[in-house]
């Protein structure tokens, strides 16, 4: 009896031997099969990543080639260089097609811009930058649409603010897509406040601060979507593609900070990048240079563009 127990029991064992054995060889092969899947998703994925930095790098070419000539002819009829018009609703309408060609020409730059950004391509060119002095620049820049809504912009700078070591022209498109922006949704007769500070951690950080309708938690996302508009935005046909602020996130990331959205409804928005301590100069940084190596980038795309 003895032996007949263990007999069975050994056959008990080596069936459900065979059975794992089945299981675990069915099991590889659902793996092999998914990896062949994922691998052929990576490949289409790639391959129409690559066609997307193609397109975009001809399309930019083509289209800036007819675009400058467009602006180019509409400045001089704007202008009436050659000679007054006959019918004076003529340069009015030169007016509109040079205007129309500068925001197409605008879109083109933010589209490439965002392009760049996402495969890991833009080149940071580092050096000492004066954050106070930039923002006051582009302030001059805007005021001219800042009075034709009747908004009050204020400066609130912190004095002996450290430089940043940065790329000079990401930190001007950071100020001027933040401010652009709180003037279009701040309504007429609100006030658009500039600061810049020192943090906490030694860093240094900029922001834009409006009076406008402000944004719901839930729509946060969505607006740093690429092409992501929020509500009031599309309930106004507000113009624009929804790229300015993913471009300010995407600069902001490349220099190792953030850009941080503290909004109330119908009490504002600020818009807040924050730039890590590494990248404040102290004075002898300012005085004998100061070379920072750059973090590294996880590039979501394969081609340049």
């Amino acid at each position: 009896l003895y032996f007949v127990w263990l007999a069975r029991r050994l056959n008990q064992t080596a069936q459900q031997m065979i059975a794992f054995r089945a299981e675990k060889d069915a099991l590889i092969a659902e793996l092999a099969e998914a990896q062949a899947k994922s691998d052929e998703a990576r490949r289409r994925a790639e391959e129409a990543n690559l066609a997307k930095s193609r397109f975009l790098a001809t399309m930019s070419h083509e289209l800036r080639t007819p675009l400058n000539a467009i602006l180019g002819f509409s400045e001089v009829m704007k202008g009436e260089l050659m000679g007054q018009h006959a019918v004076a609703a003529y340069r009015e309408y030169a007016e509109d097609i040079h205007n129309s060609g500068g925001h197409l020409l605008n879109l083109i730059n933010e589209i490439l811009d965002l392009s760049r950004i996402e495969a890991g391509r833009y080149e940071l060119n580092d050096k000492p930058v004066d954050v106070v002095l930039i923002g006051r620049e582009c302030h001059k820049l805007m005021k001219i649409r800042a009075r034709e809504k009747n908004l009050t912009i204020v400066e609130e700078f912190d004095s002996d603010l450290p430089k940043l070591w940065a790329d000079e022209r990401a930190v001007r498109q950071i100020w001027l897509n933040l401010l652009s922006n709180a003037i279009k949704f701040t309504p007429p007769g609100g006030s658009v406040m500039l600061k810049a500070r020192e943090t906490a951690a030694k860093g240094v950080s900029f922001s834009v601060r409006d009076t406008g309708p402000g944004i719901s938690e839930e729509e946060i996302p969505r607006i740093l979507s690429s092409f992501g508009q929020g509500a009031i935005a599309r309930r106004h046909s507000e113009e624009g593609a929804g790229l300015g602020l993913p471009i300010v996130k995407g600069l902001a990331e490349l220099h190792g900070g953030t850009l941080k959205i503290v909004s109330k409804l119908r009490q504002g928005t600020e818009m807040i990048v924050e730039m890590p301590p590494h990248r404040a100069m102290s004075r002898d940084d300012e005085t004998a240079g100061k070379a920072i190596e750059p973090l590294p980038l996880a590039p979501t795309g394969t081609d340049p563009v």
